[in-house]
């Protein structure tokens, strides 16, 4: 990864995602430390707990925000470090900091590093989501939903009718919903959405079972 520094630097989302072959973990950590030096940059760890990012000499003297305290500071340099979404909110706000995300289950932050275009350190490239406008309208209007928390019944009535939109599309992807809806969310809220969401899927492969295909499978041949 050392190699790619010069062009890590022209990114400010950097995913390293968790390899399933080789370590990531560790010179994700290194990277995350790199970049930070080269920008001569203060630095934060995002962590869920403190444990998970003191356990490492390199990290343990840093400022060290968790699930349950802290906020980064704007305009630095941000090590999420095997974070969960959780304290994925932290960084929901920040406008001027670049963000290096060390992952710890393959996959999870990729809807992430796809709404961000962050780089990916792995592949070289530079992700993204491919989002039109009308299908960008269509999750911003979901958002928009949820500005009471998806509580109410027309709340999830017309957030079940923009998913069918996205499905008429081809565009239906739960991750990269959700990953939209963390943009501003919190996890409380997003685990309503997950249920609209199960919902929306369910009523989704019921409908793969057509009359012509039931009638057939209850005939006796």
């Amino acid at each position: 990864m050392s190699g790619q520094l010069e062009e890590v630097l022209r990114h400010r989302y950097i995913y390293v995602p968790r390899g399933t072959e080789t370590d990531t973990i560790q010179p994700g950590k290194r990277l995350g430390l790199a970049v930070a030096r080269e920008r001569s940059a203060h630095l934060t760890v995002v962590a869920p707990d403190k444990n998970s990012a003191t356990h490492h000499p390199e990290l343990a003297k840093l400022d060290i925000v968790t699930e349950r305290s802290g906020h980064p500071q704007d305009g630095g340099v941000v090590l999420a470090w095997c974070p969960t979404y959780k304290v994925m909110e932290k960084i929901q706000r920040l406008d001027r900091s670049v963000v290096v995300l060390v992952e710890w289950i393959p996959s999870e932050f990729d809807a992430w590093a796809r709404l961000r275009g962050a780089y990916n350190v792995v592949t070289g490239e530079v992700m993204g989501a491919g989002l039109s406008a009308e299908i960008s309208e269509v999750l911003e209007g979901i958002v928009s939903e949820g500005y009471n928390g998806w509580t109410k019944g027309t709340d999830e009535l017309v957030t079940l009718s923009f998913l069918k939109d996205l499905a008429a599309a081809g565009a239906y992807d739960r991750e990269l919903v959700l990953a939209y809806a963390r943009q501003s969310k919190s996890e409380h809220t997003i685990e309503r959405l997950k249920k609209i969401l199960d919902k929306f899927e369910t009523s989704q492969r019921s409908l793969v079972t057509t009359p012509d295909s039931d009638y057939l499978t209850s005939r006796n041949w």
